[in-house]
């Protein structure tokens, strides 16, 4: 979905002005949640389950189903974070000796001191480059769930050992795919479908949250919200050949274009496409939800399909 084939829904003034009110609205709820945890950590077959059960009831009490579809997806746990320690943990000791034996050869040479400094310098960020590969590839593993069919095409979805709320979250939008195929099918864009799992997920963690008391319930969902809402902003904007406001400007997000920060940080990079897809779809279902209510948006069919006409 190029920036030009934007839905001209989205690229008008109030648009715009609605998503930077939503986007403030959650930027001032993420600095207020006080988080105290995430819980433990998912490793066994029984805790996701259990956990899987809870988000099933969440999201039938949360959007109000009056039946949920059967059977339930299948749950696949995979195990990468859990070996990435040890893995990074190597590559440190590969690292480490290499790099202190050529610094200490570094520190007998007198001439080209700038170069010099900065062979160093290299040296000190190649010695460090492990703890940076490490955030990368974490943060990479925990977005890396989804959603598909197998070649049965039974449901299954695929998740990592996360923290246990986190686990909630991400399962949370996971699922609502699986109630948006169930009810809807596939033939709808991706934006559509990412837009209403998004809904969804906001929807059974605050659920959760006023249940458990716990605002760490918040935290991921509003993270991703935060940083798509920030992403269509600047879409937007570019279409409408304006500024993006310097209040958005400022607010975090987990998506960094520049390279050299990603390198220095260790955030991860992204996908523009999908990334496009996921601020469309979110834009558009929150500002609707605003307006029609999130309830109607995830109940009535044919508020969706009225959706769908919007970018027509």
């Amino acid at each position: 979905m190029p920036v030009k084939a934007l839905p001209e829904y989205l690229t008008t003034a109030a648009a715009l002005d609605g998503i930077i009110q939503l986007l403030l609205k959650k930027e001032a709820l993420r600095r207020n949640l006080k988080v105290r945890d995430f819980g433990f950590r998912v490793t066994e077959t029984q805790q996701t389950q259990r956990l899987f059960t809870r988000v099933i009831q969440a999201t039938q009490k949360a959007i109000d189903l009056n039946e949920i579809p059967h059977p339930t997806p299948r749950l696949v746990l995979t195990q990468r974070l859990s070996l990435l320690p040890g893995r990074i943990f190597s590559l440190f000791c590969l690292l480490l000796p290499v790099s202190l034996f050529l610094f200490y050869l570094s520190l007998g040479q007198s001439e080209g001191d700038g170069a010099l400094w900065m062979v160093r310098g290299a040296l000190v960020v190649l010695i460090i480059s492990p703890l940076l590969f490490y955030r990368r590839a974490r943060l990479n593993i925990e977005h890396e769930c989804g959603y598909v069919r197998d070649s049965q095409g039974n449901a299954v979805i695929v998740i990592d050992q996360l923290p246990s709320i986190q686990f909630q979250s991400y399962l949370a939008h996971e699922y609502a795919h699986h109630l948006y195929f169930e009810r809807l099918g596939t033939r709808d864009q991706e934006w559509m479908r990412e837009g209403w799992a998004r809904l969804v997920q906001w929807q059974v963690m605050n659920y959760l949250y006023r249940a458990e008391d716990n605002p760490g319930y918040l935290h991921h969902a509003v993270i991703q919200i935060i940083g798509e809402l920030k992403f269509a902003c600047e879409l937007i904007s570019r279409v409408r050949r304006c500024k993006v406001p310097w209040k958005v400007r400022l607010i975090r997000s987990p998506y960094q274009r520049n390279p050299l920060i990603r390198l220095l940080t260790g955030t991860p990079g992204f996908n523009v496409d999908r990334l496009i897809c996921h601020a469309v779809g979110t834009a558009i279902y929150f500002l609707e939800a605003e307006r029609q209510g999130s309830q109607k948006l995830l109940k009535d069919a044919e508020a969706v399909r009225w959706i769908e006409n919007l970018y027509d």
